[in-house]
């Protein structure tokens, strides 16, 4: 069967292009970026690649669109899709697919959050997802309140 007589539902996830930051590796969550001119170019090199009609993602096709609401994901969005037949009745933005709060290490590198927990004796904790409180808050349907000054704040596994 061809894609395009297929009637099975499909999701495409679409990162963003290039920011300041991710150039510079920094971490990235709820500063609202905007592009730079090569994550520009990056998403419209895509958007020729697979979107149109005939292509892998066909706007006549798309039932929904997702989008974070910060600067780079709706650029992204907007980009992606230019040249294409209007979108704009299907997309919805929402914070449910945002990217992560980074805390106090939003905008830092790894060697500064390496450094930071190491000066704050953090550097021999292993702490899982599983294991911590915003996890277990996550399940609980609780809101997360997150000090600005919590340096214990811990993804899965990770542990610089």
């Amino acid at each position: 069967m061809s894609d395009l007589d297929a009637t099975t539902p499909r999701v495409f996830l679409v990162r963003h292009g290039e920011t300041e930051w991710t150039k510079n590796g920094r971490y990235t969550g709820i500063t609202d970026l905007e592009l730079t001119p090569a994550g520009v170019n990056q998403v419209m090199a895509t958007g020729t690649q697979l979107v149109g009609p005939g292509k892998l993602i066909d706007s006549a096709m798309i039932a929904r669109v997702w989008v974070s609401p910060r600067k780079r994901a709706q650029q992204t969005c907007q980009l992606i899709f230019s040249g294409t037949d209007d979108i704009a009745d299907k997309v919805t933005l929402t914070e449910d697919i945002a990217e992560w709060d980074h805390g106090v290490y939003e905008g830092l590198v790894m060697g500064e959050i390496r450094a930071r927990r190491k000066e704050k004796g953090l550097d021999g904790e292993r702490c899982t997802w599983s294991d911590s409180a915003l996890f277990r808050q996550a399940v609980a349907g609780v809101p997360f309140a997150r000090s600005d000054t919590d340096d214990a704040f811990a993804w899965g596994n990770w542990n610089p």
